[in-house]
């Protein structure tokens, strides 16, 4: 996945995508931004921690939480078990063909402690709608005919969510403007391509040409964290690949990722796995041994 702004393309003319995932291990996906409406919908586990726009959600079998165009968002989970869930991205050009005036509205759609018996049988409605939309994409290599399926069910989930969970987007908090958005994915590129070097507030204010207390009120205003924060959570999924997938050393791992030193590192990694480096990856490794056996 494409962080920071994330331009999201829809396969075989398909005004939907779906990405399935099926991983047990960690992951940590940083804030970042994009067009399409997306949704998430678990079929079992969960999703630790969903941050939309300052708002955290933790997501279970059979949540779905969606996230609006534009909508600042992150997703983090640990390891877990059987964990199973599909994330729907719709085409907000699509949206805009069908409803032209889907600039001025945005989508309150968060099933998570839903308690209301009407919103209960409309997000059971939604349920059935998403699985079917699953089962067509699971038919499309072997039915001819399986798009047709999948492009009537898109317009069934627009309508859906059109008459049931649309609000003005003046009442759905701050409006991002397009200036403020072009400014994020600068300065959120320039960090992800950067971030394995000495990264400080004031050599990337420097390179936009902003004061370092103005670049770090916009950033906290608009992510809902600091920079310092940002970036450590750029090293910290870049450099978990290397921690499973590698024998390198900790140290090795951590100057490489652009950490200062090994204990930099730990303390990055503790703060989310709630242990070091060096035990996840022996727990890690002693978990994968146990399912080697057994199978």
């Amino acid at each position: 996945m494409e962080y920071k702004y994330e331009l999201i393309k829809n396969d075989d003319n398909l005004p939907i995508k779906i990405i399935f995932h099926t991983s047990d291990d960690a992951q940590l996906v940083p804030r970042h931004w994009h067009e399409s409406i997306e949704i998430s919908y678990v079929l079992s586990g969960k999703i630790d921690d969903i941050y939309i726009d300052g708002i955290h959600y933790t997501s279970e079998q059979g949540d779905i939480v969606l996230i609006n165009s534009n909508a600042i968002h992150s997703f983090s989970v640990v390891q877990g078990k059987n964990r199973k869930a599909v994330t729907f991205f719709i085409s907000y050009e699509f949206l805009k063909t069908n409803y032209p005036d889907i600039d001025q509205i945005a989508f309150d759609c968060v099933s998570i402690d839903q308690n209301d018996e009407h919103k209960i049988k409309i997000f059971n409605e939604l349920r059935e709608n998403l699985d079917s939309i699953i089962r067509a994409f699971s038919n499309l290599r072997d039915d001819s005919l399986a798009h047709i399926k999948v492009i009537g069910l898109s317009y069934e989930l627009i309508y859906l969510l059109l008459k049931n969970f649309k609000i003005s987007k003046k009442s759905f908090g701050e409006i991002k403007t397009k200036k403020y958005l072009d400014r994020l994915t600068e300065i959120t590129n320039y960090i992800k391509e950067n971030y394995s070097q000495d990264l400080s507030i004031d050599i990337i204010s420097a390179k936009f040409n902003l004061s370092p207390e103005y670049l770090s009120r916009f950033f906290k205003k608009y992510m809902g964290m600091t920079i310092h924060n940002y970036i450590n959570t750029v090293r910290l999924e870049k450099s978990y690949r290397d921690l499973m997938n590698t024998d390198q050393s900790i140290t090795e791992i951590a100057l490489e990722h652009g950490f200062p030193n090994e204990k930099s590192f730990n303390k990055v990694f503790k703060t989310f796995y709630n242990i070091t480096p060096n035990q996840y990856r022996k727990k890690i490794k002693a978990l994968k041994s146990v399912i080697k056996t057994e199978n």
